[in-house]
């Protein structure tokens, strides 16, 4: 016979006879190790992976704050629904591979306590109970009901804390935009213009080449906007529909500005980064702006002018010959006796027309300064452009406040901009802004004059066409919305031109110079977006992982030296425990009513080991409680 040895509960007066067991031959460390080379590391590593997965992933979504899915432009109800369906089955294998980890990690550490000290019938059946999710519902025994609860309740929601992390949703994502631009009303850009250090970008940098381009363009945008065409500016790398408003482009990256503004490195972006627009440039996102802009009053009318009105007009016509096979083209020169704009000589300008015998027309236009006001004089000849006539247009700049609306489309990678200027706006006679837009128009006219075509004349007309039997009214009309548009552009390159590094500003424009411009920032995506607070949806298969690694190295720090043979042993499997109880004499200790046999479970404390000629059995040791 085996020794036993007598021992006295805690807590009760039953002597337990245990079968002792000897010390392991290995060291404790070494003989876990040994242990986790199979089934139980199975479990361990199953279980740490998937927590990896779920970890990892939420990580990533956190630190980026926003993950979205390309739809490809697809309408939501053809993406949505498959790819929920997809997620929620992947959520539910994920939830059942993680439950099925854990069930098989309950019934090895029954498995190694029956092999040893063994453990009482009653908690063995709990611990089935608690491997299958059962509730135990035995107000008797309230910790295994409390810990069955909870377990089928974890493995339960992991199915739904899965599918959260996993699936994809329609976001909606709004923050507050704040952004610095130069104040066009300081008094210290006003005293700076004053001492000369703003000549360039005043007098200058609309000479550019590809800023003259879109002096004609932005007109023509602001005419064809007004009569609901569609049409569109590019300034710096941004599509304006219609006009720019006079403002800056308030976006996140910087601006290459060299090819604008020679010598200079970048416009600075002028937007603050909310952590989702920094970290998720792949969305497509929407912004609105309260800025500061910069626009023009015009009024424009026919006025019969000569050398003895007010403004004067000279009109000279000055035709040569070189020999008699070739010509040139014929010079016109018109000229007034005003003042000019500041540091501007408008007041006489030459341009060539025609071959000299058969000119096809001009526009010509000379600036007046005036003191609430410039007074710009168009003249327009030959049977071209004779619908202009001698026009005088009232030009007043004035910086305002503009809504703008920006559009980043993830396609494209272009931004879009919409304006809308708002009422009482600053007349700003003399001012920086104010001076180049004049010069601006005035360069504008000089570059817009071929020797057969004038491309503003000729793009006023091609509007003038689809208006029925225009009058003068439409004529000036087209002619002031066009100013506007050229003057509203001028302010934006004025604003560029000051902000731009390396240039008037070598590390971009002091900050008392400028203004605050405020907006929100609004996106809606398909993808993922987690917060500290939402990881709650990982705690249901969190708890499982831990509970289920927990158990299986408890169940071999306790019995690291287990080496019985006798076979496998499925706890769950009905013909291994039959003949198990068989083997072992168990099925003659349960009798009577089932109350009865209830009371002998308890009573039962078992052990599993070999029984000779029938395989494992299940055998009775006396009464001992024992825990999984």
């Amino acid at each position: 016979m085996e020794p036993v040895q007598s021992r006295t509960d805690v807590g009760s007066e039953t002597n337990v006879e245990e079968k002792d067991i000897p010390a392991p031959p290995r060291s404790l460390p070494f003989a876990i190790l040994c242990k986790l080379w199979g089934p139980p590391g199975l479990v361990i590593a199953g279980q740490l992976i998937l927590q990896t997965l779920a970890w990892t992933f939420f990580g990533v979504v956190w630190a980026r704050g926003i993950v979205a899915i390309p739809t490809m432009g697809l309408p939501k109800a053809i993406w949505f629904k498959p790819l929920s369906f997809l997620f929620t089955n992947i959520s539910s294998i994920l939830a059942g591979i993680s439950t099925f980890l854990f069930s098989w990690g309950v019934k090895q550490a029954i498995v190694q306590h029956l092999r040893t000290e063994g453990m009482s019938f009653e908690t063995f059946l709990a611990g089935m109970s608690i491997s299958s999710r059962q509730l135990i519902k035995d107000l008797k025994r309230k910790k295994w009901t409390a810990l069955s609860i909870v377990v089928s309740v974890a493995c339960f929601e992991q199915t739904s804390g899965w599918n959260t992390l996993l699936t994809p949703q329609q976001f909606v994502f709004d923050d507050d935009m704040w952004g610095r631009d130069i104040d066009l009303s300081s008094s210290l850009l006003k005293s700076q213009f004053a001492s000369g250090t703003l000549d360039f970008c005043v007098f200058e940098s609309s000479k550019q080449i590809s800023l003259a381009v879109g002096q004609t363009e932005s007109g023509f945008s602001a005419l064809n906007g007004d009569r609901l065409f569609p049409t569109s500016t590019t300034v710096l790398d941004n599509d304006f529909n219609t006009s720019t408003g006079g403002i800056i482009p308030m976006v996140f990256d910087d601006i290459i500005s060299s090819s604008w503004f020679p010598d200079t490195t970048v416009l600075p972006g002028s937007l603050s980064h909310p952590a989702a627009a920094s970290s998720s440039r792949g969305l497509s996102w929407k912004w609105n702006m309260g800025q500061q802009g910069f626009s023009a009053d015009v009024n424009c009318q026919f006025q019969d002018l000569n050398a003895g009105t007010t403004p004067s007009l000279f009109i000279n016509p000055d035709p040569r010959m070189t020999n008699e096979s070739q010509t040139v083209p014929t010079q016109y020169n018109i000229s007034s006796n005003c003042a000019a704009p500041s540091a501007l000589n408008s007041q006489s300008i030459y341009a060539s027309a025609g071959d000299g015998t058969t000119g096809q027309g001009y526009v010509l236009m000379i600036a007046c300064n005036g003191v609430d006001s410039y007074q710009l004089i168009f003249v327009g000849r030959g049977g071209l452009y004779s619908y202009l006539e001698t026009t005088v247009c009232t030009f007043t700049p004035s910086v305002t406040r503009v809504q703008a609306g920006y559009s980043w489309d993830r396609s494209t990678s272009l931004t879009t901009i919409d304006m809308e200027t708002l009422a009482n706006g600053r007349p700003d006679i003399g001012g920086p802004a104010a001076v180049s837009a004049v010069q601006t128009i005035y360069n504008m006219m000089y570059f817009a004059q071929a020797i057969s075509t004038n491309v503003v004349g000729d793009q006023i007309k091609s509007i003038l066409e689809n208006v029925q039997d225009f009058q003068a009214d439409s004529i000036h009309y087209a002619l002031e919305e066009y100013l506007r548009g050229v003057a509203e552009y001028s302010g934006s390159i004025f604003r560029a031109c000051l902000s731009a590094q390396n240039g008037t500003f070598p590390n971009g424009v002091p900050s008392q110079m400028t203004i605050l411009s405020t907006g929100k920032l609004h996106t809606e995506f398909f993808g993922w977006q987690f917060t500290a607070t939402s990881s709650w949806i990982l705690i249901p298969g969190t708890f499982v992982g831990l509970a289920t690694i927990y158990i299986v190295l408890r169940a071999l720090a306790m019995h690291p030296g287990n080496d019985r043979d006798g076979g496998e042993f499925k706890p769950d499997d009905p013909l291994d425990l039959v003949a198990a109880s068989a083997a072992g004499g168990l099925p003659g200790v349960f009798s009577g009513s089932k109350k009865d046999r209830e009371e002998a479970a308890k009573r039962v404390h078992m052990v599993l080991e070999h029984a000779p000629g029938y395989g494992l059995g299940l055998k009775h040791r006396g009464r001992r409680v024992s825990s999984v």
